[in-house]
């Protein structure tokens, strides 16, 4: 009997472990072609551009997007990124700052028609950061993201899932692993 129990649990921890192994993404590490940041995904990113005319003048958002499939693509992984006019985000402007990470937290909030779950500074020295979780789409969505200031670029990096996959755990693989590489 203890033979066969024995025989048991070692095939039962030798399924758990090639499931577990094989079950999960690898994350490959990536940085964008100016080295600004590094950050690790489930896939290759692609690279898109936008610009848009503000009371600023004219900005350009560079945005790396990961979508396991493009049929069923949830969850979508994306990094934005913008460079604002030298001295517009002052790290030591500290009301500047928030009330910026505020509005941008609002806009996306109002967008999404979505409720707060969390929102919270995760400020570095000289490196003011934001991380907050949104559900949206009657409960059946969530947004994870990370905002940051470095200079004068903006990121924001967000995940959007549906709720049965919001517990990958790529989705905070990503966003923990991101990095801003100082210049």
């Amino acid at each position: 009997m203890s033979k066969i129990f024995t025989k048991i649990s070692l095939l039962f921890c030798f399924v758990f472990i090639t499931i577990t192994i094989f079950g999960q993404n690898i994350m490959t590490p990536f940085s964008p072609p100016d080295a600004s940041f590094d950050v690790k995904c489930p896939g290759t990113m692609d690279y898109g551009e936008k610009h848009v005319l503000t009371d600023l003048g004219e900005m350009k958002t560079i945005t790396y997007l990961y979508r396991e499939d493009i049929k069923n693509p949830d969850p979508i992984y994306i990094i934005n990124y913008t460079d604002f006019p030298k001295g517009t985000l002052d790290a030591d402007s500290i009301d500047l700052v928030e009330e910026f990470f505020k509005t941008s937290f609002d806009g996306i909030l109002t967008n999404l028609k979505g409720e707060i779950i969390y929102y919270a500074d995760i400020s570095a020295l000289n490196m003011p950061q934001k991380i907050y979780k949104i559900n949206y789409n009657n409960g059946q969505a969530i947004l994870k993201g990370k905002m940051l200031i470095s200079g004068d670029r903006f990121f924001s990096v967000q995940v959007f899932s549906s709720l049965s996959q919001s517990d990958k755990p790529e989705i905070d693989g990503l966003l923990d692993s991101f990095k801003v590489n100082l210049k």
